[in-house]
């Protein structure tokens, strides 16, 4: 679970919360980061709690670069999201995918291989239409990361009915219009080994470490339960 300023975020898959690893603190931009294992097919969800700051938040979340719609916080307790709405009551769930047909010539974009979170402090000021349906992207023109996976959209599913309309927000503080807090959370498939440009450095070596350190323990996990 990353925490900063009264805030905690954490991913969870498999009904269990994704270790993290070489957590950062920028504390001049207010952003955590870390890195967490991902498996192909496997859906996620994004979670967060605001731990007490009395002070309404809004948010945001980036799927490499895809941004959606988050929750409201009233100034305590947590919420989630799960997947991306597609109708009036239906949603595709957040999966991570095996992306296979990336063009070698491709470049990657800033946000490929990301999650984050985004949250903002504002007032509430009266209420506008509901947000119009998003058009998923394109994974076959994806901009991803050399590691294989990207996000992905599971099966459309049912999910509770939307509100004709949400509220509508001003910034909380007039002289910063900044995300109160970042969290971000840089995916990689657990135990694949640190290849190609980007991927040498010391830090990222020792992410690959633990992952594959990850992995075989959730393997032997499996052998043991069966």
């Amino acid at each position: 679970m990353l925490t900063h300023r009264e805030f905690s975020a954490w991913i969870v898959s498999n009904n269990q919360p994704l270790p993290e690893y070489l957590v950062a603190v920028d504390r001049k931009a207010n952003r955590v980061s870390c890195w967490i294992p991902s498996e192909a097919g496997k859906q996620f969800s994004v979670h967060w709690k605001d731990q007490g700051s009395n002070v309404q938040t809004c948010s945001f979340i980036s799927l490499d670069g895809f941004v959606v719609p988050g929750r409201f916080l009233y100034g305590s307790g947590g919420t989630s999201r799960e997947g991306v709405r597609t109708g009036p009551t239906t949603e595709r769930p957040f999966i991570f995918a095996e992306y296979q047909n990336a063009p070698s010539s491709s470049k990657n974009s800033r946000d490929a291989g990301t999650i984050i979170l985004k949250i903002k402090r504002v007032r509430l000021d009266g209420h506008k239409g509901a947000n119009p349906l998003q058009q998923l992207p394109d994974m076959s023109r994806s901009q991803i990361m050399g590691s294989g996976h990207c996000i992905g959209y599971g099966d459309e599913r049912p999910t509770y009915e939307q509100y004709p309309a949400t509220w509508q927000v001003k910034p909380y503080d007039e002289s910063s219009k900044r995300s109160y807090v970042t969290f971000v959370f840089r995916y990689r498939p657990r135990g694949e080994r640190a290849t190609g440009p980007g991927w040498t450095s010391p830090s990222l070596m020792k992410t690959t470490a633990l992952l594959k350190v990850y992995s075989q323990s959730r393997d032997f996990d499996r052998r043991s339960a069966g």
